[in-house]
């Protein structure tokens, strides 16, 4: 157990700061320069720098004055909700069967074929279904467990693009926030590969109490909240705190410091063993008597000690607080009303921790319905909207790996935050200067199909053949296909000017233009606020 781990005890302190302290202050880019390591150096230069922009000054009316935009249909706004972004033939869809069945079709997944997605990893990506013993391994050798994570990163992120059980990936990233597992350069670039499939996967649709009790045997969440260096003598506190600040009750819950140190008893010998699996090891555990949150465990109880922590956690009353509030910012907004977090809870409590239910009730209900434009896409939203928006073709791996590098300079590539928090979700941590910055210039190397294994068809997305199509087709057309809403008058004008430059007034765009200027036209749509909205 020691040889597979011990170099992790030295990665709880990053330049004399423990985890703790860097929940407090490492930023969306906290990762900078970490993440590109797991690409190619030609790559990783050809995302860094900046490709040019068309000539047009980004005066939006919608962000000045985001209440005199048109709202987007119940269909549309369903949509960019429950999906990581609009194709044609999603809103084809909705409109047929319409809003209450395709959330339904949603929450059951496993009735929706996902075998298509699914061959195309296993093809690509073989260590996806690699055995925990086998992960384990790897897990021992930092150069052999650096591919197995891009592996899981470029899988994220394919399903995101790819999968038809859209809402399901939503809940996994949403989990995998909640129960977050750091990548880079540990064991977890390994370990996080069983994890993200027996843990997450397995559990997203399922009851909480299940799924905090694989969390917490789960051996990269043992490495990346030190529980595995738990023994009797000298108790680590730092599980013990974040399974009820972050994992349950959350720091409002009323839990004390005795609180805490009680519970770490509990989880002594919880460890890996040398294989990297779970093992619990009696001779490092406290047998005293322990009281948590005014429970009294006995005392002899064993690896049960942890376990019924867990079964009181799991039905604590501000658990499904705490779970129905982060619930409700994820789908309807970043502060959300009371009565629908209330309602979600209550949902939560009477079905024993269902969390499909649970979220059944926030899909089902007014303020969800009621909360379009509410909430602005993370860049692990934004980039796989574009994606699906502009029906690119991705390839598998060199495609994923572009996209991959894409988002870490956007600052959400999949697992790669560093605190135990998990990524904010909330617009004030997204969208800034350069957040922006960043985002346009992927949108223009997008659309030029200068990102490698990822391809656009730009005339395919405009009906007509070039050289009959006039700057106000062309405009409408791409924000019908791109946004399928209506832009305010002065956004659209302003855009007409631009798609008009250089052609003569009443005359089609010019066949040799109309590539170029499809893709500035579709770039400035993907970059106007219009798109940020979700």
């Amino acid at each position: 157990m020691d040889g597979l781990h011990k170099e992790e005890i030295a990665l709880d302190t990053v330049a004399g700061f423990t985890r703790r302290q860097l929940l407090a202050t490492v930023g969306a880019a906290g990762t900078a320069g970490a993440a590109l390591a797991f690409l190619d150096p030609p790559l990783a230069a050809a995302l860094a720098a900046a490709p040019p922009r068309p000539g047009l000054a980004s005066q939006w009316e919608a962000a000045a004055n985001p209440a005199a935009a048109p709202p987007p249909s119940p269909a549309v706004h369903t949509l960019n909700r429950l999906t990581f972004g609009i194709r044609p033939q999603d809103l084809t869809h909705v409109q047929r069967v319409g809003v209450a069945h395709f959330i339904a079709e949603q929450l059951a997944p496993e009735s929706i074929d996902d075998g298509a997605t699914e061959a195309v990893l296993a093809a690509a990506l073989p260590s996806l279904t690699l055995a925990p013993p086998q992960i384990g391994t790897i897990a021992r050798d930092k150069e052999a467990r650096r591919p197995v994570a891009l592996e899981l990163k470029q899988a994220a992120i394919y399903r995101a693009v790819a999968s038809p059980r859209q809402l399901f990936e939503l809940a996994v990233d949403f989990w995998t926030n909640h129960f977050n597992v750091y990548h880079f350069d540990s064991l977890c670039a390994a370990l996080k590969t069983a994890d993200d499939r027996d843990v997450v996967r397995t559990h997203a649709f399922g009851h909480f109490g299940d799924f905090l009790r694989a969390s917490a045997a789960s051996p990269a969440m043992l490495i990346m909240l030190n529980n595995a260096e738990n023994k009797k003598g000298g108790p680590n506190e730092n599980y013990a705190r974040e399974v009820m600040e972050l994992h349950t009750i959350s720091v409002t819950g009323g839990y004390t410091q005795t609180d805490v140190e009680e519970i770490a008893r509990c989880f002594t010998g919880w460890t890996l063993d040398q294989g990297g699996a779970f093992q619990f090891v009696a001779r490092n555990h406290d047998t005293g008597a322990k009281t948590v949150l005014g429970h009294a465990i006995p005392a002899g109880g064993g690896m049960s000690d942890g376990e019924q922590v867990l079964s009181i956690l799991a039905a604590h009353p501000a658990t499904a607080t705490f779970l129905a509030t982060k619930l409700c910012r994820r789908f309807i907004n970043d502060t959300p009303p009371a009565a629908a977090i209330a309602a979600a809870a209550a949902t939560f409590t009477a079905t024993g921790g269902d969390l499909r239910e649970t979220l059944r009730t926030i899909l089902t209900s007014a303020d969800f319905a009621a909360s379009a434009d509410a909430k602005t896409k993370r860049p692990f939203e934004f980039l796989p909207a574009a994606v699906r928006a502009l029906g690119a073709t991705v390839a598998v791996p060199q495609g994923t790996k572009s996209l991959y590098g894409s988002l870490h300079l956007l600052a959400q590539s999949p697992y790669d935050w560093q605190a135990p928090n998990g990524y904010p979700d909330a617009t004030g941590a997204w969208i800034n200067t350069s957040g922006l910055l960043n985002r346009w210039n992927l949108i223009v190397a997008l659309v030029g199909n200068t990102l490698p294994g990822v391809h656009v068809d730009v005339n395919s997305l405009v009906a007509g053949t070039p050289g009959s199509i006039t700057p106000a087709q062309l405009v409408d057309r791409l924000t019908d296909r791109l946004l399928h809403r209506q832009l305010i008058a002065a956004d659209r004008s302003q855009l007409l000017a631009y798609a008009a430059t250089g052609v003569p007034a009443g005359h089609p765009i010019p066949a040799s233009l109309f590539p170029g200027r499809a893709a500035d036209v579709a770039a400035l749509l993907l970059d106007s606020p219009y798109f940020q909205w979700r």
